[in-house]
């Protein structure tokens, strides 16, 4: 399963506080750590530790963390051959609030990560030809995302489009899009039509219409829902005691993209995804959450979930 991830990579700095403070509010209470994270970046070792070939285009910056990232990603087994290197531009950084509640906020300083300009593509064009799927989301320039997925879609590979944080999405971009994966927020803002509990299929319909070919709305605690012009598949959540949310949405897509590199979309590609973003709230920080292949499979067994894809 060849699985190239093209896009974000920063460094996380979190406080986990009692409760996200309220503007003006200080709290002093907090306890911090530092861990590597960035979408791109997190979704890429999600797709590696759970049995994907996964080569990992980035921009990293002008200081010490481009060689803790990259060090970190070869160790993870990603291939980093491809990764550029911004020497005008500091690594991307979040600045992350943790409440205990399991609740987050993030601001992100996106430094090197905007350097990933639709010029780069010639650095690593021929990655795509070689690739099962293409992985991005939408922390680096749109209108590289949107180059990269023409050209994908024109040489006959699958894409895999997480547009988080949130953004709106021309027809052309759409219909390169084989997998469109959101939350319910991000469905309702790309949809125009607000999310209230029970309008999962409508809001799913509309983003079909604009192109795409698979829509997978992630439900945090309640699950997933997938439709396509073909099936309606919708999933509960896993129960787990959730401490920190922060990489499941990336942990799902990594996992996604792992299942559906050379089949297609079913039941069991979302159950699997499922459960590895379930393991994932269990953990505290970004990459350090993201389990492996051995931790999904013995999750699944347990929960007596069928697994019949051959890694």
């Amino acid at each position: 399963m060849k699985v190239v991830v093209i896009g974000s990579s920063n460094i996380d700095m979190v406080a986990q506080v009692s409760h996200l403070p309220a503007p003006g509010e200080t709290i002093g209470d907090a306890n911090f750590m530092q861990s590597l994270g960035g979408k791109g970046a997190n979704q890429a070792v999600a797709a590696a530790r759970l049995g994907g070939s996964v080569t990992f285009v980035t921009s990293l910056g002008n200081d010490m963390y481009a060689d803790i990232l990259k060090n970190h990603f070869k160790k993870e087994g990603i291939t980093t051959d491809y990764i550029i290197d911004d020497v005008n531009n500091p690594t991307g950084t979040a600045l992350i609030f943790v409440a205990n509640s399991g609740e987050n906020c993030i601001a992100v300083a996106p430094g090197a990560n905007y350097s990933l300009l639709p010029g780069s593509i010639t650095h690593f064009s021929e990655v795509i030809d070689e690739a099962d799927i293409i992985v991005m989301q939408a922390e680096i320039p749109y209108e590289t995302i949107k180059k990269i997925a023409l050209s994908a879609k024109q040489k006959g590979k699958k894409v895999l489009f997480n547009p988080a944080p949130a953004c709106l999405i021309d027809e052309e971009l759409m219909k390169a899009i084989d997998i469109l994966v959101v939350n319910e927020l991000e469905a309702a803002f790309i949809s125009g039509i607000d999310y209230t509990d029970n309008n999962l299929e409508e809001i799913a319909k509309t983003l079909l219409k604009a192109g795409t070919s698979n829509v997978v709305i992630t439900l945090g605690s309640q699950g997933v829902y997938m439709k396509n012009r073909k099936e309606t598949i919708q999933l509960p959540g896993c129960k787990v005691n959730a401490i920190d949310t922060i990489a499941a949405g990336d942990t799902f897509c990594g996992a996604l993209a792992v299942f559906c590199a050379q089949r297609e979309i079913d039941r069991e590609a979302l159950s699997f995804a499922n459960t590895a973003a379930a393991i994932a709230v269990t953990r505290s920080g970004a990459q350090p959450s993201i389990p492996t292949l051995d931790e999904v499979k013995h999750f699944m067994s347990e929960k007596e979930l069928a697994l019949s894809f051959n890694f």
